[in-house]
Parts: C-alpha cells; structure tokens; sequence
C-alpha cells in the first residue's frame, strides 16, 4: 500500500512538472515576441531543466504509470525546439 500511494505522489509531481514546464515554454514564447531575449533564454533553460527531471523521474516509475507522459515529453521537446528556432 505504502509503495501505491508513493507511486500516486511521483505521478502527481509529475504532472505538475509537466504543467510547469508547458507554462515555461509559453512565457518563453511571450518574451522572444516582446524582444526580451534574455527572459526568453531563462525561461527556456528552465524548461528543458524541469524535462531533463520528468526523464529521470520517469526511470523510477513502473512503465504503466509513466507511459502517458512520452508522448507529453516529445511536445515539450518541440515546444522547446520552436520557440529555440525563431
């Protein structure tokens, strides 16, 4: 029981990681629109720092309850890769 409930606890962080991060990439967005490239850099760092967590995160899981955050991980991934590009 002890270990389901930790499991819960890991998945739920994880998904505050995921929001975090997504939230990141669109502020990002905001400032390379606004010409604060310096903010844009920050923010950008920040959010590949919180993917590079979900990965190792992802490794303690069992893959039943990390599998529906891969395809989140390759959005982010592109997100980040979108926003570097422009």
């Amino acid at each position: 029981m002890r270990r389901k409930v930790a499991e819960r606890i890991r998945v739920q962080f994880l998904e505050a990681d995921v929001e975090s991060c997504f939230a990141l990439v669109d502020e990002a967005t905001a400032y390379r629109a606004s010409g604060q490239l310096a903010f844009c850099s920050r923010a950008l760092s920040d959010a590949r720092g919180i993917v590079a967590e979900i990965e190792r995160c992802l490794q303690r899981l069992a893959e039943v309850e990390g599998s529906p955050f891969l395809p989140l991980l390759v959005e982010l991934r592109n997100e980040i890769a979108a926003v570097e590009e422009h």
